[in-house]
Order: structure tokens, then C-alpha cells, then sequence
């Protein structure tokens, strides 16, 4: 209370001086009470009581809003890319706002927890891209979507958001990655699908990798033209050269034969094939890395690592 505002005046008498003091200790103490009061009511306020259907909403609209600057990111044009920078702060702040509302909640711990968990992997997510770091984005947004699955799985009845499925089915068409065991680009789509360690006719070691390739190209294309274009295998950071089977293991293995001749021979526009890719090992214990890498930008699309043992 403002004492400051009470200037009682030298001429009253001390009965007057008593009895405006009695009367200013009266008013302090419904100002006091009506404070408490106040207080009370924002604590109340400020818990909330969220049912399950509220919190999948809060999951919905926390997924929603991670999509927005990822499907910028997935666009990948000038127009997109100046508006990043204010999808990213519009994405914070809603994030922000939504873990303020999950920290007031009294109903579903367990859910609540997960959600505020999720919230957090999704600023991780908005950290990297203002990073610009490419292995960093990967990961989180391989986290947030493991993540966002899991609640679902738990919680919602399988039931993810539509903006997450639909970044995810334009990354599946459009994006231009390696990893897992899946490269992809807007003209094709290699998932390599087995492993077999075999030897050569020197005695050496070849490793074989099965895959199966998707043509999204408009023309026919070869699978071994484009997984060469774009990468390579190494062992501990050395190239590996393509290496042949030994002769036995060919004339006993017809799989082996069509998948190799398939690798060499046309796939039409969107048509699936299964081929194979034999190359020869420096060792057979070390793990082999495809290191993709774009043609056209010379950089980095992402490593696959192939463990042999």
C-alpha cells in the first residue's frame, strides 16, 4: 500500500490523527485480503486439469508447429529459406507456450511427461536448424519422429499427426539423404535389404549388398549408375573397389547372377528391381561406410555404416 499517498495534515487534532490511522490500518487490511484472494485465485488458475483428448491436442499442435519450418526445410527454395528464420521463432514460441501449459497440469503424469519431453526434442530440433548443422538436424528430427511414434503407439492409439505424416511421405518422394540403410533422391530410391561376406578367386574377401531399387526418374536408368553417382564405399576412410565373386560361388548361385545382371540392365520409370553390389573388402571386421554425396552440390547427403560383424 502507498503510505506516501496519506499526508495527513499537522492541524488535526490527536483524535482525528487516531481515528484516520484506525481507518487507514482498516483499509490495509481488506487491501491485504483482497490480495491473498488474488493470489489464490491465479494459483488456482494457473493448475490445470487436462483431459486425454486436451493433451492430444497439446501433442497435435506441438507437432504441427515442428512441421512448419521442416517442411520449409524440405522445399528447399529461395522462397522457403527466407522464411525459416521467422518459422523457427514462431515455432519456439509456441513450443514455449504449450510447456507452460503441460507444467500447470494436474491429470495423466505419465502422458504429460512424455509431452514435455517431446516439447524439448522438438526445441532441440529448432536449435540444429539455426545451427545449420546437417548431421545435427538428422538426428533430431530422427528423434522427434521415433518420439512422436512412441506417444502415439502409447497413448493416441497410433493415431500421429497429419503434418507429420505428410513431411514425412515429401521427405520419402523428394529429399535427398543416406541413411539407415535408404538412399533417396527425387529420381530414385535404393534400400539395401542383405549382407554375405564371400570370397574371391585370390582368396580375398567380397562383401555383397543386396538392395532393391525404386526408379523415380522420368527416363530408364541403371541402379549401379546411380549408387555410384552418388556415393562411395570405404573402410576406415579408404575407397573400395568393386570386387567379383569367386567362380564356384557364381555358377552355384543364380540369385546372385540376376541381381548383379539387374544392377547393370535399365529399370523403367517407376518400376522395382532387386540388385546386388559386390565389393571387395580390406578386411572382413571393419564396418563399411556409404558415404552419399550430391553431384550436383558436392555435398554431403549422409553415411550409412554397414556393420560386417
Amino acid at each position: 500500500m502507498n503510505w506516501g499517498k496519506k499526508n495527513m495534515r499537522k492541524s488535526l487534532t490527536l483524535l482525528t490523527a487516531v481515528l484516520s490511522m484506525g481507518l487507514l490500518l482498516g483499509g490495509c487490511g481488506k487491501q491485504s485480503q483482497k490480495n491473498q484472494t488474488k493470489a489464490e485465485s491465479t494459483s488456482l488458475a494457473s493448475k490445470q486439469h487436462l483431459s486425454n483428448f486436451q493433451l492430444q491436442q497439446k501433442y497435435v499442435a506441438l507437432t504441427d508447429a515442428a512441421m512448419k519450418p521442416v517442411n520449409l526445410i524440405n522445399q528447399q527454395t529461395d522462397s522457403s529459406n527466407q522464411k525459416l528464420s521467422a518459422s523457427l521463432t514462431s515455432t519456439k514460441q509456441k513450443v514455449q507456450k504449450i510447456q507452460k501449459e503441460l507444467r500447470a497440469n494436474q491429470n495423466n503424469p505419465k502422458l504429460t511427461k512424455s509431452l514435455q519431453h517431446y516439447a524439448k526434442t522438438i526445441l532441440t530440433l529448432v536449435s540444429s536448424v539455426g545451427s545449420s548443422n546437417n548431421n545435427s538436424y538428422s538426428t533430431s528430427f530422427t528423434k522427434l519422429n521415433t518420439e512422436a511414434h512412441d506417444i502415439a503407439k502409447t497413448d493416441f492409439n497410433n493415431e500421429i499427426p497429419d503434418s507429420l505424416q505428410n513431411s514425412l511421405n515429401y521427405q520419402a518422394e523428394n529429399n535427398t539423404y543416406a541413411s539407415g540403410n535408404i538412399i533417396n533422391t527425387k529420381g530414385f530410391r535404393i534400400t539395401f535389404t542383405k549382407i554375405q561376406i564371400v570370397s574371391d578367386d585370390s582368396n580375398g574377401k567380397v562383401v555383397l549388398f543386396n538392395y532393391t531399387y525404386h526408379n523415380k526418374h522420368k527416363t530408364a536408368t541403371t541402379p549401379q549408375t546411380d549408387l555410384n553417382k552418388y556415393g562411395v564405399f570405404q573402410q576406415n576412410g579408404v575407397d573400395l573397389s568393386t570386387g567379383t565373386p569367386a567362380s564356384s560361388y557364381i555358377s552355384s548361385n543364380s540369385n546372385y547372377s540376376t541381381a548383379a545382371q539387374q544392377a547393370t540392365t535399365a529399370v523403367e520409370p517407376g518400376k522395382t528391381v532387386t540388385a546386388v553390389a559386390s565389393i571387395e573388402l580390406k578386411d572382413d571386421k571393419a564396418a563399411v561406410n556409404y558415404e552419399g554425396n550430391n553431384p550436383s552440390t558436392h555435398k554431403s547427403i549422409g553415411t550409412i555404416t554397414i556393420k560386417l560383424q
